[in-house]
């Protein structure tokens, strides 16, 4: 965890704590959370919590990354975690954490115009980047990390010729799959992430493997060489590794030196920023209205040809149908907001597939696309609002989503329905002044009888939502 003060639109690290938990290692052949290793993460985040006990929701970023992508029971284990901590979780893809790692090392160092080839080895996975100044060109997620490494091919201890070799051709074959693409968009230097690369540095620092600055080829061959010294990972001693990290570093080391291998990378230098300086400056980002989301959503809707004046005219009337009933429905207000913004946005970009059900095609995309700046969560929830914007409505559709988003994600669906259908018209006419009571379950829509006399369709089309929104337990009236 770090904590950051802002200076003038600069982040100055206030205070880090740091836990090794290594929640990959806790997993079984069914991605299932051992229990032991559970309680270690949970009074871990417990001790962050009280930390974290004064900040407001909106200073706060918390995500989880590859292990709890993978873990086959994050919907039991998320909650209690969020509990402890005392703020939401969000499960970020591996796309993400690639973005936010290169936002993390980009903002640590001087302003040019040299390309950068990033790499972060973490537990689960390993994320290659390339980038110029603050924006990422290429970007990758591979699934071999430290710790699945080691528990891979060194599951009982023992470093063996055999095994480094098992583990080495491994990395290599899953470097083949991005190696041609990265090598053709080339880099002038190359950075290293995280604490193995980190911890490596020190290493060949402290034995004087190598003569320069960073960490070179030669240098990793001649520490692995050292490595194997050693009968068993336990019994690793050498100078400038650290004690927690001894179980697992011989994992991290393969990949590092596959990594070199594969890339052709001579020399690489090492950043002390990562993935979690990246979320600090996304989060500054998003206070200082540079919100990544927003031109995610943008340039998602310019790439399905969106109908831009019907998205603004829907979010327009969404937005007011928010302000008059979001206090007594209880949702929060700026959230709302943003969702209701991106729905109005993408809620139309399956139109580009197919006309016939074409918000079944807009949910798909919303939530099985690489969003920069969303959480896996965010884009469940937007997908969802979009999916429901139209057509039969199911509660089941729902289910899908966290318990503490489920109610406020169907208010916001009920709003948003309701919107689209005074805007069937698709052109731009003056509203008539449409207000909204809520309460509980119940929604009163009161519109000038003399306006509605003239809109028999809309009139029609808002009974018969009175009819779908019995599906989910709401009582829509129309007066």
């Amino acid at each position: 965890m770090v904590v950051a003060e802002e200076r003038d639109g600069q982040l100055v690290i206030i205070d880090r704590l740091k836990e090794m938990v290594r929640l990959a290692a806790g997993l079984d052949e069914k991605n299932n959370l051992a229990p032991d290793v559970e309680q270690v993460a949970l009074e871990c985040l417990q001790k962050f919590g009280q930390r974290l006990r004064e900040f407001s929701a909106e200073d706060v970023s918390a995500v989880g990354t590859n292990t709890l992508r993978r873990i086959h029971n994050a919907k039991k284990f998320l909650p209690r975690a969020e509990q402890m901590l005392g703020h939401s979780i969000e499960i970020i893809s591996g796309i993400e954490e690639a973005r936010l790692v290169y936002q993390g090392v980009a903002h640590g160092l001087e302003a040019d115009s040299l390309r950068k080839l990033v790499v972060d080895i973490g537990g689960g996975s390993t994320e290659l980047i390339i980038g110029e100044g603050l924006s990422c060109i290429m970007m990758d997620s591979l699934e071999m990390g430290c710790v699945t490494i080691t528990r891979r091919f060194f599951a009982d201890g023992k470093i063996t010729d055999a095994a480094i070799q098992r583990a080495r051709v491994y990395v290599l074959q899953k470097m083949r799959a991005i190696r041609h693409q990265f090598q053709h968009q080339g880099w002038d230097i190359a950075f290293g992430a995280s604490g193995t690369i980190r911890e490596t540095c020190n290493i060949v620092q402290a034995l004087g493997l190598v003569d320069s600055e960073g960490i070179s080829f030669e240098s990793l061959i001649k520490l692995l060489n050292e490595l194997k010294r050693f009968d068993t990972l336990e019994s690793i001693n050498i100078e400038g590794l650290s004690e927690h990290r001894v179980p697992v570093y011989l994992g991290g080391l393969i990949i590092l030196q596959g990594v070199f291998e594969a890339l052709d990378i001579a020399q690489m230098r090492v950043s002390d920023n990562a993935l979690r300086e990246g979320l600090l400056y996304d989060l500054l980002g998003r206070h200082q209205n540079r919100d990544i989301r927003n031109q995610s959503v943008q340039l998602l809707a310019n790439r399905f040809h969106v109908d831009n004046e019907q998205a603004g005219r829907v979010e327009s009337l969404t937005s007011n149908f928010l302000k008059q009933v979001f206090d007594t429905w209880s949702l929060k207000f700026s959230d709302s907001q943003k969702l209701i913004s991106w729905a109005s946005a993408l809620h139309e970009i399956g139109r580009d597939i197919s006309q016939r059900a074409y918000y079944k095609h807009s949910a798909y995309i919303i939530e099985n696309t690489d969003l920069a700046g969303f959480s896996q969560q965010e884009q469940q929830r937007l997908a969802v609002l979009v999916r429901c914007h139209k057509g039969k409505l199911r509660k089941s559709a729902f289910n899908i989503l966290n318990e503490n988003y489920r109610m406020p994600v169907m208010k916001l669906t009920v709003l948003f329905r309701i919107a689209i259908i005074f805007h069937r018209s698709r052109v731009s006419v003056a509203m008539p002044a449409i207000s909204l009571v809520a309460r509980g379950r119940r929604l009163v829509i009161r519109v000038p009888a003399e306006w509605i006399d003239q809109h028999p369709l809309t009139l029609s089309d808002l009974q018969q939502e009175v009819e779908e929104l019995k599906a989910i337990q709401f009582k829509l009236s129309i007066e």
